[in-house]
């Protein structure tokens, strides 16, 4: 994941994804530089907010978002 081309893309300003998101600027740069990762209850706002899919943000977390893992949890 390129996060600073994700945002760079979207003529983004770091100030406007972490209004957006709920974070700092420092757990930003933090993201950004690998040190952590995208919190699980944080990647739907980011990628929303990015227009790309949560898989590409944070790919161990992909099962999560696909209809048909929610699908076969209720059967």
């Amino acid at each position: 994941m390129n996060l600073a081309k994700h945002i760079s893309d979207h003529d983004l300003s770091r100030a406007e994804i972490c209004a957006a998101v709920g974070i700092s600027r420092s757990m930003l740069s933090l993201i950004e530089g690998g040190k952590r990762r995208i919190a699980a209850d944080k990647l739907s706002v980011f990628s929303r907010v990015l227009g790309v899919n949560p898989e590409e943000l944070r790919p161990d977390l992909a099962a999560m978002f696909r209809s048909d893992s929610v699908e076969e949890g209720r059967q």
